[in-house]
């Protein structure tokens, strides 16, 4: 409890709604259609990337981050397993350092693509839900 009488996760619901705002932001998108939103292709993001001055940069970059983070996890996850198995010969143990590898191997490309191309400089998912307000827009 805190000092008020209060449970710790009711004391500041201003941060609590500042911290899921993105999910109300997506849902609103997302709930507001009567059918789905169709797929994109690349030329659809290109066409985004060009039409919008703020975002559409911003975009490049954190698709350009995403494919770090993919790459890294994935030759990460395979060289961890690699060494597990010629070492142990044990398949479980090297499925179980894949998953493991890929992970952490994830998780070190993503923080390493944030501070190369700068994504920490402004909100990722505010540029994603930007492309999807756009592509809703696109097909009402």
């Amino acid at each position: 409890m805190g000092g008020d009488g209060k449970p710790w996760w009711a004391i500041d619901t201003a941060a609590w709604r500042e911290a899921f705002a993105p999910f109300h932001k997506f849902a609103s998108i997302s709930e507001r259609r009567s059918t789905p939103l169709p797929p994109w292709s690349e030329a659809d993001v290109q066409e985004f990337i060009k039409s919008d001055p703020v975002h559409g940069p911003r975009l490049s970059l954190v698709r350009q981050g995403a494919t770090i983070a993919s790459i890294g996890a994935v030759v990460g996850g395979l060289a961890t397993a690699g060494l597990a198995f010629k070492y142990s010969k044990n398949v479980p143990g090297a499925v179980m350092s894949f998953l493991g590898g890929t992970a952490m191997s994830w998780t070190i490309a993503e923080e390493a693509a944030n501070l190369g191309l700068g994504l920490y400089k402004f909100n990722c998912m505010d540029t994603n839900l930007k492309f999807l307000a756009w592509w809703g827009s696109k097909h009402p």
